[in-house]
């Protein structure tokens, strides 16, 4: 290692610069504790500006959470309302479906009216919903009716549903606006349906009420909070039942209202923060028109319900905050509490993302389902097919089919209109679903009037045996049939059997063989049960 001395003239001059070294040395050193502190102080203020802004999105986005998942739910609400109230309401026109036509059929003479009473009362049992059966002349004199107590004038002339049917030839469902009974007193919704004479003449009408307790008894079943509403009303404004239930609203006109404006603007469904006509309170609403009827349903949180636990969250965390903020002004340690206490948040975020993800599952369920009959579709078919296919593969068991058509269905449609057509497949849908069919078993609407159902673990004599049962059974709803030469709904049912584990069968060739059985069916004369192998 080598040693560098300095030259005596460079030591003698660097002697001379040390008192201005010193100077700057010791200017560096006042400086520096300077700098460093405005460092800190920048980077504390930095922390915290970030730490506030962080926060502060936080908790707007949570409170953006509580109003999304309230729209969600409001939204959840109003579907459930709707279908309840469309299923209520038709119920009731097919009701007076069946009233009408044994009216047109056998006449409103004299004699014939000792049936009246027996027929309304059968046609009433059958749908709970309804509060009574009536039938009213051209008069508007009443005729018949299925309560056994009349407590009014039993006419109804003046009524805007009579004066309705005298003007309009119509032979479709019209929907009244709530009124009081004239045979019980009671609020109702009347759902009424012209009745003619053979030359098409005015000859009275049919009415079908519905108590409006009982869509208020069913808006009781919703946990709405403290100040959160539920609305039935007419598409005019016209209120059937709001909940708070408040029986003065009855009938009252909210055409004003903000729900019913923003419902004329978005449409026949919609969301919104509105603030109520009624009692002035902000909620989230959510509303839908009836997809047959005219009536709007519309379902509410109030805005301060929704958020009062966001504002207990929210005045917990800025106080939190605030000793955080003042301790990290202090410690530095603080701010490892401040990121333990962000990442369970985050955590709690993921949880709800979870739920939310466990609820859109849940949806997806429902989309496996036809809305017209309430089976399953083709789609669930498909997917019930494969699975219950590969099962009996591994376990060697046998698995069924049924394929059943509505017998001369296009006519059916082409006399009575595709309405009724609708209305006959629910029906029959109905009765698939209550005959006795097992847990593991699966209904479809296989498509247009043809249905299907899967039957696990079933040879062929036993799909034919429940084949026989759903015919039987369909048989036995009696539906009018002009276009039929039995003059009733029937069908034809095709029956198919195989043991995937045993022979060489797949899933095309069992729908195959079903199919051509049912075909045999049709060309026997239809209304019968035919087997692939052991025809019936």
């Amino acid at each position: 290692m080598h040693y560098v001395v300095p030259a005596p003239t460079v030591l003698s001059n660097m002697h001379g610069h040390l008192p201005r070294l010193r100077k700057v040395f010791r200017r560096s050193y006042q400086l520096r504790p300077r700098t460093i502190r405005a460092f800190a102080f920048a980077f504390v203020g930095l922390v915290i500006l970030s730490f506030v802004g962080a926060e502060g999105w936080s908790v707007w986005q949570a409170r953006e959470d509580r109003l999304d998942n309230a729209r969600l739910t409001t939204m959840n609400m109003t579907r459930a309302l709707v279908q309840q109230a469309n299923d209520t309401i038709q119920a009731a026109d097919i009701a007076l479906v069946g009233v009408v036509d044994v009216l047109e059929n056998d006449g409103m003479d004299a004699a014939a009216k000792p049936n009246f009473k027996i027929l309304l009362q059968r046609t009433a049992i059958r749908f709970p919903a309804l509060n009574s059966v009536s039938i009213y002349d051209s008069q508007g004199q009443g005729i018949a009716t299925s309560r056994t107590v009349i407590t009014g004038r039993f006419a109804i002339p003046d009524r805007e549903y009579f004066r309705y049917h005298v003007t309009h030839r119509e032979t479709t469902a019209h929907v009244g606006a709530p009124v009081r009974s004239v045979t019980s007193g009671k609020w109702i919704l009347p759902v009424s349906r012209r009745i003619n004479r053979p030359d098409g003449s005015f000859a009275g009408i049919a009415v079908a009420t519905i108590d409006v307790d009982y869509f208020a008894q069913y808006q009781n079943s919703f946990d709405i909070g403290w100040n959160g509403a539920i609305l039935l009303m007419m598409d005019n404004g016209t209120v059937i039942v709001r909940r708070p239930y408040d029986p003065a609203l009855i009938g009252a006109d909210l055409s004003k209202g903000v729900v019913y404006r923003a419902f004329l603007g978005n449409g026949e469904r919609g969301s919104a923060v509105l603030t109520g006509v009624v009692d002035g309170k902000k909620r989230m609403y959510s509303y839908q028109r009836l997809p047959d009827y005219p009536v709007i349903v519309s379902s509410a949180l109030a805005v301060d319900d929704v958020l009062a636990h966001w504002r207990e969250d929210k005045q917990r965390t800025t106080a939190i905050e605030a000793v955080v903020l003042a301790v990290l002004c202090v410690v530095g340690y603080r701010l490892i509490r401040l990121i333990d206490e962000r990442e369970q948040a985050q955590e709690e975020l993921r949880q709800a993302k979870g739920a939310l993800e466990v609820m859109n599952k849940s949806l997806e369920r429902l989309s496996l389902q036809d809305s017209l009959t309430g089976l399953g579709n083709r789609r669930l078919f498909d997917t019930a097919l494969a699975e219950e296919f590969a099962r009996a593969v591994r376990g060697g068991t046998p698995l069924a089919l049924l394929l059943i058509d509505v017998d001369y269905f296009k006519r059916y449609n082409d006399h009575y209109g595709h309405l009724a057509g609708d209305v006959c497949l629910r029906q029959i849908g109905e009765t698939l679903m209550r005959t006795g069919s097992r847990p593991g078993d699966v209904a479809v609407r296989y498509g247009g009037e043809e249905l299907a159902v899967l039957l696990p673990e079933t040879d062929e004599a036993g799909a034919i045996a429940m084949g026989e049962r759903f015919r039987i059974a369909i048989h036995s709803l009696e539906l009018l049939h002009a276009g039929s030469p039995v003059g009733i709904v029937t069908v034809s049912v095709g029956a198919s059997a195989c043991v995937p584990g045993l022979d060489s069968s797949s899933a095309e060739s069992l729908i195959q063989a079903t199919d051509k059985a049912l075909y045999v069916a049709k060309e026997s004369g239809r209304n019968q049960v035919r087997g692939a192998t052991h025809p019936t």
